[in-house]
């Protein structure tokens, strides 16, 4: 039997991490005025209300989500590893974010894929914003695959792989801070309701 290896794995993204602002403030000002006439002088002083600040932002008009997933723009290359069944291959991510959130990634997978084939790279557009929720998003390789933020990174699934022998897929990324990306799969294999398959990928940025 042909041996299963790693699918067609994203680095993304876009995983998202959210950004905080905080606020400051300015120093209260002091005026003082004089009013004079027949009976007198008389002074009054008045302190200004406080104006606080706005929150600093990293790139005005941007939404800080869409600035976190510009922080994984980059080049990635690294492998995959089939545990179960020993296989692995080289595999390779490029990742864009335009300024209104799009977020396209190009992806390639060396070895045999699914226990199959070396697939053709592909590449893959998808709004950042619509990672928190879930998206839908079409792969050659995958059928459709939903993408979903999860703590510290990415979940992807793919309930029904255009492929002979495989089912599903499920695959966990996990985002590191020093620009690595990592994560396990597994795999369902056709008419079966149990994990046939498990492996690990990493990549890091070039």
């Amino acid at each position: 039997m042909r041996q299963p290896g790693m699918n067609r794995t994203v680095a993304l993204a876009v995983g998202v991490v959210l950004v905080a602002g905080s606020c400051g403030g300015s120093t209260a000002g002091t005026s003082t005025s004089v009013v004079s006439g027949e009976t007198g002088t008389f002074s009054a002083s008045s302190t200004a209300t406080p104006v606080p600040t706005s929150a600093p932002t990293a790139t005005a008009g941007i939404d800080p989500i869409i600035e976190a997933a510009r922080a994984t723009v980059g080049e990635y290359a690294g492998e995959w590893t089939n545990t179960t069944f020993g296989s692995t291959g080289p595999m390779t991510a490029s990742i864009d974010v335009a300024d209104d959130g799009t977020v396209t990634l190009a992806m390639d997978l060396g070895g045999l894929v699914f226990g199959e084939s070396d697939p053709d790279p592909e590449v893959l557009t998808f709004g950042a914003l619509d990672v928190i929720q879930g998206v839908d998003v079409e792969s050659a390789v995958f059928g459709t695959v939903t993408l979903k933020q999860s703590l510290g990174g990415l979940t992807m699934s793919a309930r029904d792989v255009p492929s002979s022998r495989i089912g599903s897929v499920q695959i966990i990324v996990t985002l590191g801070r020093d620009g690595t990306v990592s994560g396990t799969y597994e795999i369902i294999f056709e008419g079966e309701t149990a994990v046939g398959a498990e492996g690990v990928f990493a990549l890091t940025r070039r």
